[in-house]
């Protein structure tokens, strides 16, 4: 008879890893810094307790399982953890890559616990994929903050090996565009965009076997709407290029609507007649949803072309659609010198004056106003076990507003916020510790930078969702790397002396 989780849940434990030892590789610096740097984050794995709540948590998602299935969920919540982290310190690289990297790699392959004796196994693009998404969005977060707590108290960061706590009661804040990764949105790029993946589905099912009467083949529908995006694309160099893009678009609109019809009667024949395809339950459900993804766009897209192209009309931003693929993406008009408009979330940053991460935010719509960001980040902050209080804030001048300096005055905080007025920032200036952390705070940009190159730049992940985590998994990322940097600091400080 199975056992339930309550009932053996407090038996279980997980054995470690029996393996070789790893290749020695000399007059390598680079490699021997890089392996110190693993060795290191390893460590602080261990010390800040990380491994510990990932084993709670892959309790906590079990629900009723046997015995050998909590041990096995356990073990992959270890390695789900260990790979998101070697992700985050490999600069967010593909699921594909990745797993070709520690399966080449016997370094990695350690890190990640997946080397035994009989080899390196358990690395396939599709379980590097499952471990990505084995943890909450809000679990992610919860590992972050401890981490921070840990080292930011001083009887606490001695257990990761710190001579002395980190500095966390200054915080410095500053907003970016975290942007998606989509194609620049052109309208009439919509409609091609909902015809390629419709007739692509189209093509999976016709060659599954399921065929649905069609004047002519899908490639056919493509190669026509191919043939009107090119003369789309060539119009503007004519004299009458508004008219000629009028008229290429009535002839698009009926072309998509057609390739909407067709794709909605292959959809209702692999719905009712999937078990006569190669294809499994799950597979079949995946076809079906993006035609219905795209059939519920077409005709949004279709009239939002229509009113910009041919009214003439504008649309508002909130109404807009930016991709047909990614819904949660907003126009942001930040008025930055490599591009005057953004697309993608907004993201606040906190960095403690140690270069640590303290908090962050991922807005998923239009984000509130930057006073209400700054101050939605200090009451989470003050929810963090820190005996050190927030004592200074430093933000560039899009925070300073009267209610940021009257809450900083409430709250006793210093405020290092950069005025508006010129002449009110040259007279601040002139007193050292505004002077001070508006230096600090200049590089809190190349903070920023870091953490987006920590993720790839843009997100190739879809979904909000998927996204928020990902941010969580790179801050998290990010001071893991800061502390096993200060620790090999202090490594050669003890050295030299």
């Amino acid at each position: 008879m199975k056992q339930t989780t309550k009932a053996v849940t407090p038996n279980i434990a997980l054995q470690s890893w029996l393996r070789p030892a790893l290749t020695v590789v000399g007059a390598n610096k680079d490699y021997a810094e890089f392996r110190q740097m693993l060795e290191s984050v390893a460590s602080l794995l261990r010390g800040s307790h990380l491994e510990a709540m990932a084993l709670d948590f892959a309790k906590e998602g079990a629900g009723e399982v046997s015995f050998v299935q909590l041990r096995n969920r356990m073990e992959f919540g270890l390695k789900a953890l260990r790979f998101e982290v070697l992700r985050m310190l490999l600069g967010n690289m593909s699921f594909r890559k990745l797993s070709r990297s520690i399966a080449a790699s016997d370094l990695l392959a350690d890190f990640c616990g997946v080397r035994t004796l009989e080899g390196i196994h358990g690395v396939s693009k599709s379980v590097l994929e499952r471990a990505a998404k084995f943890f909450t969005a809000e679990q992610v977060r919860w590992m972050g903050q401890v981490f921070v707590e840990m080292c930011g108290e001083p009887d606490r960061a001695s257990e990761l090996g710190l001579s002395a706590a980190l500095a966390t009661d200054v915080c410095l804040i500053d907003g970016t565009c975290l942007e998606t990764n989509i194609h620049f949105p052109v309208d009439w790029v919509l409609l091609r965009d909902v015809s390629k993946t419709l007739l692509k589905a189209m093509i999976l099912i016709r060659r599954a076997g399921l065929r649905h009467r069609m004047p002519e083949e899908p490639e056919c529908f493509a190669r026509q709407m191919n043939k009107l995006c090119m003369a789309m694309t060539h119009s503007r160099r004519r004299s009458d290029a508004k008219r000629a893009r009028k008229q290429i678009l009535r002839q698009m609109k009926p072309l998509l609507r057609t390739i909407g019809e067709h794709a909605r009667r292959h959809r209702d024949l692999l719905e009712h007649e999937y078990s006569q395809t190669t294809y499994s339950q799950r597979q079949a459900k995946q076809i079906i949803a993006r035609i219905d993804a795209m059939l519920g766009q077409l005709g949004a897209v279709i009239k939002q072309a229509h009113e910009r192209l041919i009214g003439n009309r504008p649309v508002a931003n909130e109404d807009k659609i930016l991709s047909v693929h990614e819904q949660d993406v907003n126009v942001l008009v930040r008025g930055k010198a490599g591009s005057n408009v953004e697309f993608g979330n907004s993201l606040l940053l906190s960095e403690a004056s140690s270069g640590l991460i303290t908090d962050w935010q991922l807005y998923q719509g239009a984000a509130p106003a930057e006073w209400r960001q700054l101050v939605e980040s200090l009451a989470r902050q003050n929810r963090f076990d820190l005996s050190a209080p927030i004592s200074a804030v430093g933000t560039d001048r899009g925070f300073a507003t009267k209610k940021t300096a009257a809450i900083l005055k409430q709250q006793d905080i210093y405020d290092a916020v950069c005025p508006r007025d010129p002449r009110a920032l040259a007279e601040r200036l002139s007193e050292k510790r505004f002077a001070q952390l508006q230096r600090r705070r200049s590089a809190t940009e190349a903070r920023i930078a870091i953490i987006k190159q920590r993720h790839g730049g843009r997100l190739r992940c879809k979904g909000f969702a998927n996204r928020y985590r990902l941010v969580g998994w790179s801050v998290l990322g990010h001071n893991l790397w800061l502390v096993s940097r200060l620790l090999a600091e202090e490594i050669i400080l003890k050295r030299a002396a």
